[in-house]
């Protein structure tokens, strides 16, 4: 074969006839890059090309990823060890090195546990009862580790793994690498020594001993003869000066290779998305005084969150949404390979622990709101923010059917209907068809409608928004050319206005997000478990269940049951309440179901 002879790259694949540079960011240098992968189009459909090419890329990422271990500290230097090349190593050094990256993980484990370790595991008699776990989560992952490892061959371990592994020798001055003639074979033996610490550790939890584990230092190679050579540690490198210099492109540019992405990888980039982007890129820009991407730097972005957290109402999570579009734009820039690097970790703010903290409302608040003339008596305030028609049908929903603003914003005239498998039952269809956003793929459902709200006039509402060729059900979404946050936006304003000045609401923590925490109080009250929740809330399935069956529509569950929910949840308030006036024609088809007519 002709390109035979020309040395190949790990980090080499080939996507729909073009070669790629795929490369992961070492574990231990994951807080130092803003991504995690480095991915890079070849741009050449010839292989030799792309192997040269890749294998000058390997050298770039090299000297990238050695450079950031310098400044934080993990290369070897004058305090550390020595730095080893492995070339002329024999198998038995190679040997000792997986035994020592074993012991290694044992060792720590054990340290994980010495602290809380009772006296007695100690003894000669050994009480392993008194043996303390570890974290919940901690054996989740390892046990999951363990799984993946077993069912994976070395190569897939090599891939996943090596990164892992080099975090580990290179605390004795190794550096693993890709051309290394044993490579393989070393991180087979890796592989199991690392299954052989799994076995050790989930001896440890069930407490069935796992105490007598080799420690690093008592594993013997050429790392130890290295560290007793006078003069063999390298010479500290400098660090290099960061200069300042436009790159001619700005965070706009940016932008525009963020939609292309995401257009590529066929996820939505959704106008009201796009333009809250927009305005925070123009407010950053101006706070900066900066234009060029080449010029913008941590302190800006830094300087500018301050700026929001002093000088502005926002909540810290919304403050956090804004400095993640600048540093998102960054790293956009920097996969580009317009810079260097991104603007780095630890950037956002921490949210206080009780900013977030929601309340349900209770029976006498629901009783409150509810008995207001916007419910009982037709009644509807004029000011924009009160989104019209929304403010007697958007709580009315949210409250009995446990649905979020976006996505009662979102419902039309095409996601209101029967349902596919029992046609004599209306419901919402929570779904992302026609551009609709949703905030996980759990969300999209299927929810029966409650029957008062088609005595309240819904299918009225459907069949008008067909009449008129409307997307949305609702005046305001269609003033609004579609713009979820924009109304979402005008409706929370409103509602907290509405809520604590006309209604008299002031207990803490709550909002318009306490409907939905008072419908799953509500069922859990009526006895209803988990699997109704998830499925009427739309919950993604937890641990490793979540990763099964269907994805690409909304899990089969029995929608009888969720109907029947629905329709016998108690709501004292509901008969007090009058809408628009009732349709004629309407087909009652079952008990608490009901569709309109065709």
């Amino acid at each position: 074969m002709a390109t035979d002879d020309v040395p190949v790259s790990n980090h080499l694949t080939l996507r729909e006839g073009v070669f790629q540079y795929v490369r992961r960011v070492p574990e231990d240098l994951r807080d130092a890059f803003p991504f995690a992968r480095v991915q890079r189009s070849l741009r050449t459909r010839d292989k030799r090309a792309a192997r040269a090419d890749a294998l000058a890329l390997d050298e770039v990422w090299d000297d990238h990823f050695a450079e950031a271990r310098r400044r934080k500290g993990l290369s070897p230097g004058p305090d550390g060890p020595a730095a080893l090349v492995a070339e002329g190593w024999t198998w038995p050094d190679w040997q000792a090195l997986a035994s020592w990256f074993g012991a290694s993980l044992a060792e720590e484990d054990w340290r994980a546990r010495l602290g809380s370790t009772s006296g007695a595991a100690l003894t000669a008699e050994r009480d392993l009862s008194r043996l303390p776990w570890r974290d919940p989560a901690v054996v989740r992952e390892h046990i999951a580790r363990g799984r993946a490892l077993r069912e994976g061959t070395v190569t897939d371990y090599a891939e996943a793994r090596l990164p892992f592994v080099q975090g580990y020798v290179r605390r004795l001055g190794v550096s693993l690498t890709r051309t290394d003639p044993d490579l393989e074979r070393f991180m087979a033996a890796c592989l199991t020594a690392e299954l052989a610490y799994l076995d050790v550790f989930q001896m440890r939890e069930a407490r069935r001993g796992g105490l007598d584990h080799l420690h690093p230092d008592a594993v013997d190679g050429p790392w130890k003869h290295a560290a007793s050579r006078p003069g063999s540690h390298p010479e500290p490198q400098a660090r290099p000066t960061t200069i300042d210099s436009e790159v001619c492109r700005s965070l706009a540019d940016c932008r525009a290779k963020w939609v292309e992405n995401r257009t590529k990888t066929k996820k939505q980039a959704r106008p009201d998305y796009l333009r809250e982007m927009d305005r925070t890129v123009a407010a950053f820009e101006a706070h900066a005084g900066v234009g060029d991407i080449g010029l913008i730097r941590r302190r800006h972005l830094l300087a500018y969150r301050d700026h929001l957290d002093t000088a502005t109402a926002y909540k810290t999570a919304t403050i956090n949404k804004k400095v993640g579009f600048i540093s998102g734009l960054m790293a956009t820039a920097a996969n580009a390979g317009w810079i260097e690097t991104g603007l780095g970790p630890d950037l956002y703010l921490e949210v206080p622990e009780d900013e977030d903290r929601r309340e349900p409302y209770g029976d006498t608040e629901l009783a409150t709101i509810f008995a207001h003339p916007v419910f009982t008596q037709g009644k509807r305030l004029t000011a924009v923010k009160a989104c019209g028609e929304l403010q007697f049908w958007l709580p009315l929903i949210a409250c009995l059917h446990g649905m979020i603003s976006s996505e009662i914003l979102q419902i039309g005239p095409d996601t209101v209907g029967p349902h596919p498998d029992h046609p004599d039952m209306l419901c919402f269809n929570v779904t992302n068809a026609g551009e609709r956003a949703l905030k996980t793929l759990a969300r999209r459902r299927w929810v029966p409608v409650r029957r008062e709200l088609i005595d309240l006039g819904l299918p009225a509402l459907v069949a008008a928004a067909k009449q008129e060729g409307r997307k949305s059900l609702w005046s305001a979404m269609e003033a609004q050319a579609g713009d979820v946050t924009r109304v979402s936006g005008y409706f929370s304003s409103f509602w907290a206005v509405f809520s604590r000045g006309e209604l008299g609401l002031t207990t803490e923590g709550t909002s318009l997000y306490s409907f939905r925490h008072g419908f799953q109080d509500r069922l859990g009250s009526a006895g209803y478990g988990g699997e109704i929740k998830k499925a009427l809330m739309g919950h993604a399935e937890s641990g490793m269940t979540g990763r099964y069956g269907t994805k690409k529509k909304p899990r089969a569950v029995n929608v009888v049951e969720l109907n029947e929910a629905i329709q016998r949840l108690p709501w004292p308030f509901l008969t007090a309440v009058r809408g628009e006036a009732r349709p004629t024609g309407l087909r009652i088809a079952g008990p608490g179901a009901a569709v309109a007519p065709a």
